[in-house]
């Protein structure tokens, strides 16, 4: 852990001290301590339930205090150091008394005004721009604001029974929502699937424009669109959990099918499983399953295989596959094709049955079905093919 680091976790860490005095006075647990030159010229916590004035988050607190040590109203240099992302009245505090940096733990994606709904304190447009840091102790964080507002929910059920209300409002509780979209007919969307995304404050995509095309043709909007793909799922999975902990139903969607079988959703799924949190999976569309049913090939055992590596480990991955006794399911781009039949002829199962799915649910669906030989002499002759392709194969074990 580097120098900078250590600092960031040594200040954070007195924030968080300074949120759990909040939780234990009653107010939402948020912290904030502001730091120069390695002095705390402030610090504080939310107080507006004690003082009735909705002004007195952590964050003014802490300004308050410091801009009265230095008997200024600029804290030039200065590092703000909070345990829940600024709202828009803090970050705007923030940025008029021009402090230099400011570090938060944990995301709000309700009201944060740094990087969820907005982001003041870098705006090109304002006259200070703060350096922003985030994600520094967001789990500690994180968990403290949940049991806060759990134990919340939990009092205010007891009161509606106590009070003789007769009703339990359920707690209003987060979920991760995995929802299927069409592989290419729109017609196949669930009216579940449209009612869950039409309810969702968050939905992650695969590809925001495609989604967010995909949402206008069905009439939805309202939700913001977060990208969520390969490349950064894996840094985009704790900010996923802080919203479903924050009491956000977070929809999880891919470019076609559903989400997490061979498209990014896994790490999603898995980080908030990991950090107690709920998931649910809608029934839907899915290539795999619709090709396999109209193959003609044995449907009681069955493996997937998603997509095979295109370089290192492709041949003995597809060997051991060749081995198996069920049937198999793969994926393929149309131009990768040809090179996959001949590479499964090349391993001695040429004679097998196979069948090349494509352009499923729509206009020009088709089923290409024979030998491994004959559908690779098909493929040959008509020198390309067009749209993504399921690929199912006899299994080993599978009499002819």
């Amino acid at each position: 852990m580097s120098h900078t680091q250590r600092t960031h976790e040594h200040y954070m860490r007195m924030a968080l001290e300074l949120a759990r005095e909040a939780f234990e006075a009653g107010e939402v647990p948020v912290g904030c301590v502001i730091v120069r030159d390695g002095t705390i010229l402030g610090s504080g916590f939310n107080r507006v339930q004690q003082l009735a004035n909705p002004t007195h988050h952590a964050e003014i607190e802490a300004l308050n205090q410091a801009c009265s040590t230095v008997g200024e109203k600029v804290l030039k240099g200065a590092t703000a150091y909070v345990t829940l992302e600024p709202c828009v009245m803090c970050a705007g505090a923030l940025v008029l008394a021009k402090v230099e940096t400011v570090v938060y733990a944990a995301h709000d994606p309700k009201t944060g005004a740094v990087r969820s709904v907005y982001e003041l304190l870098d705006s090109p447009e304002a006259n200070h721009q703060c350096i922003v840091r985030s994600g520094v102790l967001a789990s500690e964080s994180s968990a403290l604001l949940t049991t806060f507002f759990e134990q919340r929910r939990a009092d205010q059920a007891t009161a509606a029974v106590s009070t003789g209300d007769g009703r339990i409002t359920p707690a209003e509780t987060g979920m991760l929502v995995l929802i299927p979209t069409p592989i290419g007919n729109l017609a196949d969307i669930t009216r579940r699937a449209l009612d869950t995304l039409s309810s969702c404050k968050i939905i992650l995509c695969e590809d925001t424009r495609r989604t967010g095309n995909l949402l206008r043709s069905y009439g939805i909007g309202g939700a913001r669109l977060v990208s969520n793909f390969e490349q950064n799922e894996k840094a985009r999975a704790q900010e996923i959990v802080d919203w479903v902990r924050n009491g956000i139903t977070v929809g999880l969607v891919s470019d076609a099918g559903m989400p997490g079988i061979s498209d990014p959703g896994f790490r999603a799924v898995q980080a908030c499983i990991s950090a107690g949190c709920s998931v649910v999976a809608l029934p839907g569309p899915s290539a795999a399953i619709t090709a396999l049913a109209a193959s003609g090939l044995p449907t009681d055992r069955f493996f997937f295989a998603g997509f095979l590596p295109q370089k290192k480990g492709r041949m003995s991955v597809l060997q051991k596959m060749l081995c198996r006794e069920e049937t198999c399911i793969l994926y393929e781009s149309p131009h990768r094709i040809e090179k996959l039949l001949i590479e499964i002829a090349e391993c001695g199962s040429a004679d097998r049955q196979i069948v090349i799915a494509r352009e499923l649910s729509k206009v020009h669906e088709e089923y290409i079905r024979g030998m491994v030989s004959e559908v690779l002499a098909t493929v040959r002759s008509r020198n390309s093919l067009k749209g993504e392709c399921v690929v199912v194969l006899q299994g080993a074990g599978t009499p002819d």
